[in-house]
Protein backbone atom coordinates (compact mmCIF):
# COMPACT_ATOMS: atom_id res chain seq x y z
CA UNK A 1 0.00 0.00 0.00
CA UNK A 2 2.92 2.34 0.77
CA UNK A 3 4.16 1.74 -2.77
CA UNK A 4 0.91 3.26 -4.16
CA UNK A 5 0.32 6.06 -1.62
CA UNK A 6 3.75 7.74 -1.86
CA UNK A 7 3.77 8.00 -5.68
CA UNK A 8 0.13 9.18 -5.57
CA UNK A 9 0.97 12.09 -3.25
CA UNK A 10 4.08 12.91 -5.28
CA UNK A 11 1.97 13.17 -8.46
CA UNK A 12 -0.63 15.22 -6.57
CA UNK A 13 2.08 17.65 -5.39
CA UNK A 14 3.47 18.05 -8.92
CA UNK A 15 -0.01 18.53 -10.39
CA UNK A 16 -0.92 21.18 -7.82
CA UNK A 17 1.89 23.41 -9.15
CA UNK A 18 -0.03 23.67 -12.43
CA UNK A 19 -2.72 25.64 -10.60
CA UNK A 20 -0.28 28.02 -8.89
CA UNK A 21 -0.19 31.72 -9.78
CA UNK A 22 -2.70 34.48 -10.25
CA UNK A 23 -6.01 34.20 -12.00
CA UNK A 24 -5.91 35.67 -15.55
CA UNK A 25 -8.72 37.96 -16.59
CA UNK A 26 -9.28 39.22 -20.12
CA UNK A 27 -8.62 42.90 -20.32
CA UNK A 28 -10.46 45.03 -22.84
CA UNK A 29 -7.73 47.61 -22.46
CA UNK A 30 -5.06 45.47 -24.11
CA UNK A 31 -3.54 47.69 -26.75
CA UNK A 32 -1.24 46.65 -29.52
CA UNK A 33 0.52 48.84 -32.00
CA UNK A 34 -1.99 49.65 -34.74
CA UNK A 35 -0.91 48.67 -38.22
CA UNK A 36 0.06 51.52 -40.54
CA UNK A 37 -2.72 52.03 -43.08
CA UNK A 38 -1.92 51.36 -46.74
CA UNK A 39 -3.73 54.54 -47.83
CA UNK A 40 -3.03 57.55 -45.63
CA UNK A 41 -5.26 60.56 -44.99
CA UNK A 42 -2.71 62.88 -46.59
CA UNK A 43 -0.23 61.71 -49.19
CA UNK A 44 1.64 62.84 -52.27
CA UNK A 45 2.00 60.45 -55.20
CA UNK A 46 4.26 60.52 -58.25
CA UNK A 47 3.13 58.45 -61.25
CA UNK A 48 5.24 57.03 -64.06
CA UNK A 49 3.13 55.32 -66.73
CA UNK A 50 2.85 53.95 -70.22
CA UNK A 51 -0.26 54.56 -72.31
CA UNK A 52 -2.21 53.43 -75.35
CA UNK A 53 -4.43 56.02 -77.01
CA UNK A 54 -7.23 54.95 -79.33
CA UNK A 55 -8.32 57.98 -81.37
CA UNK A 56 -11.97 57.85 -82.44
CA UNK A 57 -12.83 57.72 -86.14
CA UNK A 58 -13.27 61.52 -86.47
CA UNK A 59 -10.01 62.32 -84.67
CA UNK A 60 -7.29 63.68 -86.99
CA UNK A 61 -4.64 61.75 -84.97
CA UNK A 62 -3.75 58.07 -85.23
CA UNK A 63 -3.77 55.50 -82.44
CA UNK A 64 -0.47 55.27 -80.63
CA UNK A 65 1.73 54.26 -77.72
CA UNK A 66 3.00 56.82 -75.28
CA UNK A 67 3.78 57.58 -71.69
CA UNK A 68 3.99 60.27 -69.10
CA UNK A 69 4.30 61.54 -65.56
CA UNK A 70 1.76 62.64 -62.97
CA UNK A 71 1.55 64.11 -59.47
CA UNK A 72 -1.41 63.55 -57.14
CA UNK A 73 -2.15 64.97 -53.70
CA UNK A 74 -4.73 63.39 -51.41
CA UNK A 75 -5.81 65.85 -48.74
CA UNK A 76 -8.31 63.29 -47.38
CA UNK A 77 -8.23 59.50 -47.49
CA UNK A 78 -11.00 59.46 -50.11
CA UNK A 79 -10.48 62.69 -52.09
CA UNK A 80 -7.57 64.23 -53.97
CA UNK A 81 -6.41 66.26 -56.94
CA UNK A 82 -3.86 65.51 -59.63
CA UNK A 83 -2.06 66.80 -62.71
CA UNK A 84 -0.41 64.75 -65.43
CA UNK A 85 1.28 65.01 -68.79
CA UNK A 86 1.24 62.39 -71.53
CA UNK A 87 2.75 62.25 -75.00
CA UNK A 88 1.90 59.68 -77.66
CA UNK A 89 2.70 59.01 -81.29
CA UNK A 90 -0.52 60.02 -83.06
CA UNK A 91 1.04 61.01 -86.37
CA UNK A 92 2.98 63.96 -85.13
CA UNK A 93 3.60 63.66 -81.40
CA UNK A 94 0.46 64.61 -79.44
CA UNK A 95 0.93 66.23 -76.02
CA UNK A 96 -1.83 66.06 -73.43
CA UNK A 97 -1.79 67.92 -70.08
CA UNK A 98 -4.69 67.49 -67.64
CA UNK A 99 -5.81 68.32 -64.12
CA UNK A 100 -8.33 66.17 -62.30
CA UNK A 101 -10.35 65.57 -59.13
CA UNK A 102 -9.99 62.01 -57.82
CA UNK A 103 -12.33 60.04 -55.55
CA UNK A 104 -11.06 56.67 -54.26
CA UNK A 105 -12.38 53.93 -52.00
CA UNK A 106 -9.48 52.16 -50.22
CA UNK A 107 -9.99 48.52 -49.28
CA UNK A 108 -7.39 47.47 -46.74
CA UNK A 109 -6.72 44.02 -45.36
CA UNK A 110 -4.50 41.21 -46.55
CA UNK A 111 -4.46 43.02 -49.93
CA UNK A 112 -4.50 46.82 -50.20
CA UNK A 113 -6.42 48.03 -53.25
CA UNK A 114 -8.30 51.20 -54.09
CA UNK A 115 -10.73 51.59 -56.97
CA UNK A 116 -11.05 55.24 -58.03
CA UNK A 117 -12.87 57.56 -60.41
CA UNK A 118 -11.91 61.00 -61.71
CA UNK A 119 -13.03 63.96 -63.82
CA UNK A 120 -10.91 66.74 -65.20
CA UNK A 121 -9.91 68.99 -68.03
CA UNK A 122 -6.84 70.12 -69.84
CA UNK A 123 -5.24 70.87 -73.15
CA UNK A 124 -4.08 68.68 -76.04
CA UNK A 125 -1.76 69.94 -78.76
CA UNK A 126 0.43 68.94 -81.67
CA UNK A 127 0.42 71.74 -84.26
CA UNK A 128 -2.93 73.02 -82.95
CA UNK A 129 -4.20 73.49 -79.40
CA UNK A 130 -7.49 71.97 -78.23
CA UNK A 131 -9.19 72.24 -74.83
CA UNK A 132 -10.33 68.87 -73.42
CA UNK A 133 -12.52 67.28 -70.75
CA UNK A 134 -11.97 63.76 -69.45
CA UNK A 135 -13.51 61.20 -67.13
CA UNK A 136 -12.45 57.72 -66.14
CA UNK A 137 -11.57 55.25 -63.46
CA UNK A 138 -8.87 52.91 -62.31
CA UNK A 139 -7.56 50.48 -59.75
CA UNK A 140 -4.46 50.81 -57.57
CA UNK A 141 -2.73 47.99 -55.70
CA UNK A 142 -0.23 48.88 -52.99
CA UNK A 143 2.71 46.49 -53.12
CA UNK A 144 4.25 48.32 -50.14
CA UNK A 145 3.35 51.46 -48.18
CA UNK A 146 5.46 53.52 -50.60
CA UNK A 147 4.99 51.77 -53.97
CA UNK A 148 1.77 51.11 -55.85
CA UNK A 149 0.85 49.65 -59.22
CA UNK A 150 -2.09 51.14 -61.10
CA UNK A 151 -4.10 50.82 -64.27
CA UNK A 152 -6.76 53.22 -65.48
CA UNK A 153 -8.91 54.09 -68.43
CA UNK A 154 -10.22 57.49 -69.50
CA UNK A 155 -12.30 59.02 -72.23
CA UNK A 156 -11.30 62.47 -73.48
CA UNK A 157 -13.65 64.89 -75.21
CA UNK A 158 -11.85 67.46 -77.33
CA UNK A 159 -12.90 70.20 -79.67
CA UNK A 160 -12.73 69.68 -83.43
CA UNK A 161 -13.68 65.99 -83.12
CA UNK A 162 -10.52 65.12 -81.12
CA UNK A 163 -12.18 62.52 -78.85
CA UNK A 164 -10.04 59.58 -77.71
CA UNK A 165 -9.96 56.63 -75.31
CA UNK A 166 -6.79 56.07 -73.31
CA UNK A 167 -5.53 53.18 -71.18
CA UNK A 168 -2.65 53.73 -68.75
CA UNK A 169 -0.61 51.41 -66.55
CA UNK A 170 2.27 52.33 -64.31
CA UNK A 171 4.03 52.61 -60.99
CA UNK A 172 3.04 55.05 -58.26
CA UNK A 173 5.53 56.30 -55.64
CA UNK A 174 3.87 57.42 -52.39
CA UNK A 175 5.30 60.02 -49.98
Amino acid sequence: MKKIVIPFFACLALASSAFAGHEMKESKEMKGTPAEPCFKDQEIQIDVFGSWTDANHDNPHRDGWGGGLGVNYFFMKYLGIGVDGNVYDGGPAVWDFTGRIIARYPIEGSVCIAPYIFVGGGVMFDNTTVGTWNAGGGLEWRATHTIGVFTEGRYTWGGNEADATQIRAGIRFIF
